[in-house]
């Protein structure tokens, strides 16, 4: 503390107080024992502050706390004492060592002198003594000179080490007191700094007095000053004796001004060498004024009409602004008027140019610097730095923004321009801007400086403004080289400003829907983006942190527009119901593969209703916004991989670009309907890439057409697949398909849109028969609408719905093989001379008789069937029918055998129809649909009905069955029947024989036979009859397989 000293106390000291006891207490607390009188208190005794044996005292003005006060605010005292001394005395540490290192050190360098002296004594040996024994005498001597100069070598390394452990010892008795010492020298240093100060005050008072002496007035006279104010003279000034010249009259000064006009016009014009600045002049009221384009104005006249004798100065004026027009009379009006009547004296009218010139130069660069230096103490504060350089004024702005440095330097240009000899030649000082940009210099570059109206704020801007255009037009120059912008797919504007920055801004369209303006704050040169988002903040956050924003801004914004774009299109995918799968990333090898490696940005999206193989992307880049239809690899599915793959990418299979627009389009804005065309044209890509691989698996060739009607804006080609023969591969024979004989070889499958519930694709499937039917329009008025025939050319075109992301393959084999069945039968029909009712794919519907017809069924996935009406009498035998259509022969066999068993069916049908006495029965079993066994039961009879061919005629046979006890009146009769003939059937004495049409009658005749006879048949059992029907059963299947293998359709 200055002035202060800190005092140790010593044990003495802290006795001694003590023993002082309470008499010390009272009288530092300033209330002393009241026992002791006044004269006790005045009989010189020492206090301190109130205080005995206490540095500087311990309490203020004597006041002693109450023993009852607290600790708190007994510290609360003290500190506040402690507060308001002054600072302590600085403590001087600067060259101390301590005592310890001196002493380690000694040790150590004696050790090392002891070592050193051993050495060199061991060094000190007496020669060899191999002589003879008369010269002993000498070497006795010579080892004790030897042993003298060890002894003296010791010596004297003993004595030295003694004087510097002596110092040490010193040292060590003075380091007992070495914080006394210490303060000592603290308060000397103190002292001595004080001492300086003083000295340092009076140097600088005299120095300002120096100073300040030429700027000294002189006081004024008072006396002289009233008596010149009150008399118009002074007593004390000498008279001369001179007479005072006659005032002029106006005549005269009117004609003496008009003779220093004449005077200064000749000399002007034909003495003067007036340099071109001066070139614009008038002469008016005796005086020549020189007019200076935005520097000044210069008033000159003459004192004599010799053309040789100087021009004198008159007035000045300053003809620019801020400043001000006429200079007030003064020290500097007399400055410039003596220097420029000094320079008009020596050097004329140049010299005085080029010194008033110099003037108003030097002083517009002082209101540069002035207006400078305003700007850096209001609003340009932290952004500017002002550093003027000799007569330049250097303003340095965008100080916060990283990169290199941006300057501007105004200054005077010398105007000197070099000619091709290598010399200079002299020009006019102007003055002038260098600009430095991002460290560099800028030559090219125009700027109006507005001498007329200096503001170093507007020239400021205007280089701000450059700086800004060319970072924005830079930019937008390089966003002109991507394929986007350079062919206008989206907007990109600049608009510049040559005077205001904040007029300059980029406007960039980063999608269809959005756009944004990048603008930059010329005080600080943060870059803005507007309208604001957490989008356009972090592009913000970018442009602010580059270091070269003109070269770099590119990548920021190309990188933020794809950024747009997948939002965008994630924002209305999700509308549709897409999925965004955040956890396909792939590599930046695979995306180069398969995306091209322009792509900045890529998005999987999977519609709800597609498989998991399956997704859309879109790709997004400076080259423009492409959609892809992208198949990933299963993932493995052993449980020891499977956890490994659920946190990875799915590995890329293959991608298709997406043809949704025309070609050369780059950008499409994704709104509700183009996402849908996505999905479609997606969904259609998908399905024939799957049904293109499942055709090279079977080794069907097939290729791609150009659709000839596309579905509105779905570009998907048609799928055409070929028919071939078998061929020898050179791998061995290829399985392919071969040509079915009822169409051409070409089937083409085209894209029809996607169903309802968006889970399938549509498609339709056309064919050519190779032969026309007649009626199909009729045949197809009532089919199936997923189904068409056309009457004239044989096409045939059907459509399908398949599950995406699945083949339709197998389902166009399975329908062409229907289609292939259905023209099949319909031929069958034809040649059989059969009309159909309907048809349709599953099923066939055609009349075999006038009230009679018959549905064929040959769905896919069941058997094939046949169906009669309720009363027709062919549901007799509706089984063997079917089980005759899964058959070789099929439908053919089925319409034959229904014409020729139609009169034995209605004959059946007429007779159980017919009614009958009581407790007789009729019995008809059909083993096979050609043959049957008739059985009467009171009387008992029972007869076989068979088909068979006899040459070229087809018959029905009908024979007796072995009966037993059979009445004899019935046996006669029909011994008598087959004896006998009738309409279409006779007699073979061992059966009957019946045309298809006759048989009709003949069953009738039976039949009338059979209810003529009374004879009573109750004989036979139930086992019986149970037995012999199971072997009729076994002979009618063995009859049928036989008739199968040996029957012959007409």
């Amino acid at each position: 503390m200055p002035g202060v000293l800190k005092r140790t106390f010593t044990r003495g000291d802290i006795n001694s107080t003590m023993a002082a006891g309470d008499e010390s207490k009272e009288m530092m607390n300033g209330q002393g024992s009241r026992k002791r009188k006044a004269e006790e208190l005045a009989n010189g005794d020492t206090h301190v502050n109130g205080g005995v044996s206490t540095t500087n005292g311990v309490h203020v003005n004597g006041a002693v706390p109450d023993p009852g006060m607290s600790p708190e605010i007994l510290a609360a005292v003290v500190h506040n004492i402690s507060s308001q001394l002054p600072p302590e005395i600085e403590h001087i540490t600067q060259g101390y060592m301590p005592l310890s290192r001196l002493i380690t050190r000694l040790a150590q360098d004696t050790f090392n002198g002891l070592t050193e002296t051993i050495n060199e004594m061991a060094d000190m040996q007496p020669p060899t003594n191999n002589v003879s024994s008369h010269i002993h005498s000498f070497g006795s001597t010579q080892a004790s000179q030897i042993n003298v100069q060890k002894k003296t070598r010791m010596w004297e390394f003993a004595h030295d080490r003694r004087a510097k452990f002596i110092k040490i010892l010193v040292l060590s008795q003075w380091s007992r007191q070495a914080e006394a010492v210490g303060k000592v020298i603290d308060l000397n240093f103190w002292i001595n700094s004080q001492r300086q100060l003083y000295k340092d005050a009076t140097a600088w008072i005299g120095e300002l007095k120096r100073i300040l002496a030429p700027m000294k007035l002189p006081s004024p006279h008072l006396k002289t000053a009233l008596e010149a104010l009150s008399t118009g003279k002074a007593a004390w000034l000498p008279d001369l004796g001179y007479l005072p010249p006659e005032p002029l009259s106006s005549q005269q000064m009117l004609k003496a001004l008009r003779t220093i006009n004449t005077l200064l016009h000749i000399r002007l014009n034909l003495h003067e060498n007036i340099p071109p600045a001066f070139k614009n002049f008038s002469i008016s009221s005796g005086r020549v004024t020189f007019q200076v384009k935005d520097e000044f104005e210069l008033d000159l006249s003459i004192a004599d009409e010799d053309p040789s004798s100087q021009l004198y100065f008159i007035d000045f004026r300053f003809s620019f602004s801020p400043c001000m027009t006429e200079i007030p009379g003064g020290w500097l009006r007399n400055e410039i008027e003596g220097k420029s009547n000094d320079v008009l004296r020596r050097e004329g009218l140049t010299g005085c140019y080029n010194f008033l010139h110099d003037l108003v130069l030097t002083h517009k660069l002082r209101i540069l610097r002035s207006q400078a230096t305003e700007m850096a103490r209001a609003r340009w504060s932290e952004n500017i730095r002002i550093e003027p350089v000799h007569r330049s004024l250097v303003v340095q702005y965008w100080l916060n923004r990283p990169g290199g440095k941006n300057w501007v330097e105004v200054g005077i240009k010398s105007g000197r321009k070099e000619k091709k000899s290598g010399s200079k030649s002299s020009g006019v000082p102007c003055i002038a801007i260098r600009w430095h940009r991002h460290g560099k210099e800028v030559t090219d570059f125009k700027i109006d400086m507005g001498l007329e109206d200096l503001s170093m704020e507007a020239i400021l801007k205007q280089m701000i403004a450059l700086h800004t255009n060319y970072i924005f037009r830079e930019t937008k120059r390089k966003l002109r080289e991507s394929p986007i912008y350079a062919k206008k797919a989206f907007a990109l504007k600049h608009k510049a400003s040559a005077t205001e920055p904040t007029n300059c801004h980029l406007q960039v369209q980063v999608t269809s829907a959005s756009a944004m303006k990048i603008v930059q704050e010329p005080i600080s040169g943060a870059f803005a983006l507007i309208p604001s988002s957490t989008l356009h903040g972090r592009l913000e956050r970018d442009l602010n942190a580059l270091h070269d924003p003109a070269a770099e801004a590119l990548s920021r914004i190309a990188f933020l527009r794809c950024i747009a774009a997948t939002e965008e299109a994630e924002r209305r995918s999700r509308m549709l119901g897409w999925q965004s799968l955040k956890m396909q990333n792939p590599s930046q090898e695979i995306v180069k593969k398969h995306f091209g490696a322009d792509v900045m940005r890529l998005s999987f999206f999977r519609p709800t209703s597609w498989v998991k193989e399956w997704s859309v992307a879109i790709s997004t880049s400076m080259a423009g916004d492409f959609w892809w239809v992208v198949e990933v690899r299963e993932v493995s599915k052993d449980p020891s991989t499977a956890e490994l793959a659920s946190g990875q990418a799915q590995p890329i299979r293959v991608a298709f670009k997406i043809p949704i627009a025309p070609k050369g389009t780059l950008v499409i804005d994704p709104s509700y309907s183009v996402l849908s065309n996505i999905e479609n044209t997606a969904a259609a890509i998908i399905g024939q890439c799957i049904d293109c691989r499942e055709l090279s698996n079977a080794h069907i060739r097939h290729i791609q057409q150009k659709s000839t009607e596309p579905l509105g804006n779905v570009h998907v080609p048609d799928l055409l697949m070929f028919y071939e023969k078998q061929q020898q591969g050179e791998h061995g024979p290829q399985t392919l398909t071969k040509i079915p004989p009822w169409c051409h070889d070409i089937v083409k499958s085209s894209f029809c849109g996607l169903s309802r519930s968006r889970t399938s694709v549509i498609t339709i499937v056309s064919i050519r028969l190779k032969g026309t039917i007649s009626n199909i329009s009729t045949l197809t008025s009532t089919t199936s609408p997923s189904i068409a025939f056309h009457p004239t050319s044989g096409a045939v075109a059907f459509r399908l719905s398949t599950p995406i992301g699945h083949s339709s393959v197998p389902a166009i084999l399975e329908r062409l093989s229907r289609i292939g069945r259905l023209i099949r039968f319909l031929d069958i029909l034809k040649r059989r001379t059969l009309p159909c009712s309907h048809i349709s794919l599953s099923s066939l519907t055609f009349t075999y008789a006038p009230t009679l017809t018959a549905t064929i069924h040959f769905a896919t996935d069941h058997p094939m069937t046949i169906a009669f009406a309720p009363l027709n009498p062919h549901l007799r035998i509706q089984d063997f029918l079917a089980s005759v259509l899964a058959a070789k022969p099929g439908l053919e066999y089925v319409t034959y055998v229904l014409q020729l068993t139609l009169p034995l069916l209605r004959a059946f049908a007429a007779i159980e129809a017919a009614s009958r006495k009581p407790g007789t029965e009729l019995h008809i079993l059909p083993r096979a649909a050609t043959w049957y066994r008739v059985r009467y039961e009171g009387p008992r009879l029972a007869y076989e009905v068979r088909l068979r061919q006899r040459s070229d005629h087809v018959l029905w046979f009908s024979r007796k069955a072995t009966e037993k006890e059979t009445p004899k009146a019935v046996v006669d009769a029909w011994d008598k029947l087959c004896r006998g003939r009738g309409e279409g059937w006779m007699g073979l004495r061992d059966g009957i024989s019946a045309e298809v049409l006759g048989v009709e009658a003949l069953v009738m005749k039976i039949d009338e036979v059979m209810r003529e006879a009374e004879v009573g048949d109750d004989v036979g059992t139930a086992k019986e009859e149970v037995e012999e029907k199971k072997e009729e059963e076994a002979k009618a299947e063995v009859q049928v397989k036989k008739e199968k293998e040996v029957f012959v359709i007409d």
